[in-house]
């Protein structure tokens, strides 16, 4: 379900919104995954919990769809700031949502038995046991796979080859909801037991806004172009490759940084609102307070 490449010549801007990346192959993974995961739905019982996943799922779909089917994906190969979108789109959108749709016990459930049996046997073949997985279960390995992921691919070689290279680029979109995935999921995973304490997951986020803010900085108050891709492919756009890349630095500095701000916020008030919930548990009742005080009487 993720992006071939920037296939082509970059789009001009008379024509920008005409220029879909309808590729078949494309469309063919969106459609399979709603239709797997739909009949996984079908057979789950529809508890509240499962429709308020699938409702998650379909809008990662969406977001997907719009990073990597859109305009927006030709655009991205003309622009740095259209390209910062999409990774936004990507990581602050997709993500976070695929981690709370949980999906891969619906999508299993959706395959065919015999892809199941097939599944299990691969699965046992090559010893793939929870516990193989656990470093990528601990918040600060997937927190710090997180961050180098999204600054080897913003650093100029490994931006440029992205742009040039369809498997690389591959690569570097994967990398980047997968590992934006194991994040999100020790923070708002729809399973507790994979999520961290809610003290834990605002200095997490904070941590990753805060890393993702400098980025941005860096990117905004460059001297020189970073990327020599954007040379001759911004200027129809009216922007230099600087002020193309100045433009993207800022996506990454506002829009992004606005994301993690309204999720630390919100983790900070479901923290509170947890903690004062123990507090309120841990008085006792008038009733408990009085026999309580009786039994000290008797015993003195």
């Amino acid at each position: 379900m993720l992006i071939l490449a920037h296939a082509g010549r970059p789009s001009e801007p008379d024509e920008v919104w005409a220029a879909w990346h309808l590729d078949p192959l494309l469309l063919f993974g969106f459609v399979l995954a709603a239709m797997v995961y739909g009949h996984g739905y079908i057979g789950s019982g529809r508890r509240r919990a499962d429709r308020r996943r699938a409702w998650c799922f379909a809008a990662a779909l969406a977001a997907l769809g719009v990073a990597v089917l859109s305009p927006l994906e030709t655009l991205s190969a003309a622009l740095a700031s259209s390209h910062m979108v999409q990774h936004i789109l990507l990581v602050l959108v997709a993500a976070p949502l695929l981690a709370m749709s949980a999906p891969s016990s619906t999508l299993l459930r959706g395959t065919p038995l015999g892809v199941r049996r097939a599944i299990g046997r691969w699965r046992r073949r090559l010893n793939l046991t929870a516990r193989r997985f656990r470093p990528l279960r601990h918040p600060v390995v997937v927190s710090l796979l997180h961050i180098a992921t999204l600054w080897f691919w913003h650093a100029a070689r490994p931006y440029e080859a992205a742009l040039s290279n369809p498997t690389v680029h591959v690569v570097e979109h994967a990398t980047f909801v997968g590992t934006g995935v194991l994040f999100w999921r020790v923070i708002v995973g729809a399973r507790a037991a994979t999520r961290v304490s809610p003290g834990l997951a605002v200095l997490l986020v904070f941590g990753m806004g805060m890393q993702s803010v400098f980025l941005s900085l860096l990117l905004t108050f460059a001297q020189d172009s970073w990327y020599a891709h954007y040379a001759t492919t911004t200027t129809a756009w009216g922007l230099t490759p600087l002020a193309d890349q100045q433009l993207a630095g800022v996506i990454m500095w506002i829009p992004a940084g606005l994301i993690y701000v309204a999720a630390g916020l919100a983790l900070l008030v479901h923290w509170i609102r947890s903690t004062e919930g123990e507090d309120l548990r841990a008085v006792p009742e008038p009733g408990e307070r009085s026999d309580s005080a009786e039994a000290r009487g008797a015993v003195s």
